[in-house]
Parts: structure tokens; C-alpha cells; sequence
């Protein structure tokens, strides 16, 4: 039985790389930075609010919960998402945001 399921588990990791269906997939990690400089420029053009020559944005306090991290992360995988068909596949443990798209 253990056999079994380990044999699953390897078809279907081999399959997720594309070696069956010769498609594949391409690969895009972000970091947290990353994720949230993304968020926060989305944010910020969406407001209307202006980024200094060194890319430094300042936020009304009004924003303040359009900008706490529960709301900013859903918002910066649609940003990712929406640019270029990404889609988020998951974190991993050194928070590194992992994205595909089918080749």
C-alpha cells in the first residue's frame, strides 16, 4: 500500500512538471519585498498618491486598512495574477511567493 501511494505521489510530481504532457509549466518566485512593493505601488496608483523620485510612497491615514497586510496580500496576487496569466501556486517556508504559468 505504501508502495502504492508513493508511485502516486511521484506520477503526479513528474506530471506537474510537464514530462507527460509536454507542456509545462514556468516558474516566477517573489519575495516578501517584493510582494509588497508590488501591493503598495498597485495601491498607490489606484489612490492617485504620488511616489517620490527614490520610490518612497506616503500614505493617508484614511488608507490604513486598505494597506494592513490582510488586505494587501489578496490584492498584490492579483496584481501578479492579471500580469501575464500567473497563477499563485503557494509560500513557502522562507516566504517566498511561488507563481506559474502554463509555457
Amino acid at each position: 500500500m505504501l508502495a502504492a501511494i508513493l508511485l502516486v505521489v511521484i506520477l503526479n510530481l513528474v506530471s506537474s512538471l510537464g514530462v507527460f504532457s509536454g507542456s509545462g509549466y514556468e516558474y516566477k518566485s517573489l519575495d516578501s519585498q517584493q510582494m509588497d512593493s508590488l501591493g503598495f505601488r498597485a495601491i498607490a496608483e489606484e489612490e492617485g498618491i504620488p511616489m517620490s523620485e527614490d520610490g518612497e510612497i506616503t500614505f493617508p491615514k484614511e488608507l490604513v486598512n486598505k494597506i494592513s497586510k490582510t488586505n494587501l496580500l489578496p490584492r498584490t496576487i492579483q496584481e501578479v495574477e492579471k500580469d501575464g496569466g500567473w497563477e499563485f501556486v503557494g509560500v513557502t517556508s522562507d516566504s517566498y511567493f511561488l507563481f506559474r504559468k502554463r509555457r
